[in-house]
């Protein structure tokens, strides 16, 4: 599995630069009861979120995106209306990078926000004693995208709420004793692309925070 993380790695990336889609037209969210079946709810095996690429600064321009400016380009809060008791934002949320190209185009714009049990003094997730990992979940939401982890023709999803969600997840071993389940999920929804990872965190919980941030309500009933 491959773990999502904000510190810039890998190539300059090669290619044209990506046109931006217009969302214009924001989805309209109507606050009613979504109701999920974990029965019909399918986990992958092992899928996990690309690293980030590393962008040359002499060549791209990284700006952040925050208050008005962060709406008005997703044009909605990101913020997901359900969250698993326990769970603290981070102080980094609230902001976006997008990193621009040398004509102007925007080449990634990625908004991340985290919620775990706790955090350390440098804004990164406390880890538990017992398992050295940490209890909590990440989203990163782009206008771009990134893509899938797995082919297509490989990945099976799961509807939610008219959504077609992949599901991933995975047990992976922690210094120095125990492992941590990992959950990995990613899905498309009013013009944007959303990436979620969960560690410690019960499925269940996973699925409700997505249904909450697909649906657009926090009244989200779970039937195992």
């Amino acid at each position: 599995t491959v773990f999502y993380t904000r510190s810039p790695v890998g190539p300059t990336p090669p290619g044209p630069v990506v046109a931006l889609p217009d969302i214009s037209q924001p989805p309209e969210f109507v606050s009613e009861e979504v109701t999920v079946d974990m029965k019909q709810v399918y986990f992958n095996d092992a899928i996990g979120s690309q690293e980030d690429i590393w962008y040359d600064p002499e060549v791209y321009t990284i700006t952040s995106l925050t208050g008005q400016a962060l709406t008005d380009y997703y044009q909605r809060d990101l913020t997901p209306l359900w969250l698993p008791d326990g769970l603290t934002p981070s102080k980094q949320n609230g902001r976006a990078e997008q990193v621009i190209a040398a004509d102007g185009a925007i080449v990634s714009d990625m908004a991340v926000l985290d919620f775990y049990s706790g955090f350390q003094d440098d804004n990164l997730p406390e880890l538990y004693e017992d398992t050295n990992a940490a209890k909590g979940l990440s989203l990163s939401v782009s206008r771009l995208g990134r893509d899938y982890v797995l082919p297509e023709q490989e990945r099976q999803t799961t509807d939610i709420d008219g959504v077609a969600v992949t599901l991933g997840v995975s047990i992976c071993p922690c210094e120095p004793a125990g492992t941590v389940e990992v959950i990995n999920a990613e899905w498309e929804s009013g013009g944007l692309h959303f990436q979620l990872t969960a560690q410690q965190i019960e499925r269940t919980d996973v699925v409700k925070t997505i249904a909450s941030i697909i649906a657009g309500t926090a009244d989200i009933t779970i039937i195992n």
